[in-house]
């Protein structure tokens, strides 16, 4: 199969990367920096908000999927004119041009729980509570998916388009120092194993979330193709549900070290003000009778972790 990937060197292109080639599939990667270590087919150079795709290249592909985008990593500091520039107007743009030239595969994107907006029950939104939600958003980032999650809603063309949106999402590859959570822990467990004198520095760590590996992610596509799924908008459900404090926790204690409580609190996040972030994936479900199902624990014994 033909696969091409818009995107580069994020957590999600660089995996999905992987995946599908390590699956046999021909993978194109479009993007402004060449992939840095990790295999692919081929690789085109774009600038998405500055040049047209080659189009007549990108539309032979049996699956193009969006995985370009900006404002993931609350730790960040990235313009709102960028953050909406590649989260919205230019993968709307991209789906208008593969309708224009009648593109006849499947084209994948991805919204973010966080489009739920400012809520306080540990409620499960569907997709429709999602796209019509007016709860109040908490940033640039969370408006920009909702907005283009909206125009999905009421896009049609002449090929397949799923939009899945996502919870958070964790990789078995995601293990280098950098702002995202579990990238963080592990460095400080390995800090710790070494005998380094270090003070984690979390959040409250009170909001309550919805994790999937990204694996499970992998699998949702290629399940949603087997079972030739139609168009729309689809919660990725499933995997677990907890606090932030208690995946932390539960990360150190596989690793037998103390998580201490003078950890948390003594730093802010972004999305701090958001008590609760779930998804409802029945719709999902019914359709490819799949959902995500593994534990932190399942990820973390897959790490190559020497310390």
């Amino acid at each position: 199969m033909n696969i091409a990937i818009v995107g580069t060197n994020g957590m999600l292109s660089k995996a999905l990367t992987q995946m599908f080639y390590a699956a046999g599939n021909n993978v194109e990667v479009w993007g402004l920096e060449k992939p840095q270590d990790y295999l692919f087919s081929q690789f085109y150079r774009c600038n998405l908000l500055k040049e047209e795709l080659n189009y007549i290249i990108l539309a032979k592909n049996d699956i193009i999927i969006y995985a370009a985008g900006a404002g993931v990593q609350a730790e960040l500091s990235v313009p709102s004119s960028l953050i909406y520039a590649l989260n919205v107007s230019a993968p709307i743009g991209l789906t208008l041009k593969l309708k224009d030239i009648r593109y006849k595969g499947v084209f994948v994107s991805f919204g973010s729980y966080m489009e739920i907006g400012i809520n306080k029950n540990n409620y499960a939104f569907n997709e429709d509570e999602i796209v019509c939600s007016s709860l109040p958003v908490s940033n640039d980032y969370a408006l920009s998916k909702r907005l283009y999650s909206r125009y999905m809603r009421d896009f049609s063309a002449s090929y397949i388009n799923w939009h899945f949106i996502l919870p958070n999402l964790f990789s078995q590859n995601d293990i280098q120092p950098g702002t995202r959570l579990l990238p963080y822990i592990l460095q400080t467990i390995k800090d710790i194993k070494m005998g380094i004198d270090v003070q984690p520095r979390f959040s409250t760590g009170t909001q309550f979330r919805q994790f999937i590996m990204l694996d499970e992610l992998f699998a949702v596509i290629c399940r949603s193709y087997d079972k030739s799924l139609l168009s729309g908008i689809y919660c990725v459900g499933g995997g677990e549900q907890m606090s932030i404090k208690q995946l932390v926790q539960r990360v150190y204690h596989y690793y037998g070290i103390e998580c201490k409580d003078t950890w948390f609190g003594v730093e802010s996040r972004r999305d701090g003000d958001i008590p609760s972030l779930l998804l409802n994936g029945s719709k999902l479900y019914s359709c490819i009778g799949y959902e995500p199902m593994q534990k932190i624990e399942d990820l973390l014994s897959k790490f190559i972790f020497n310390y």
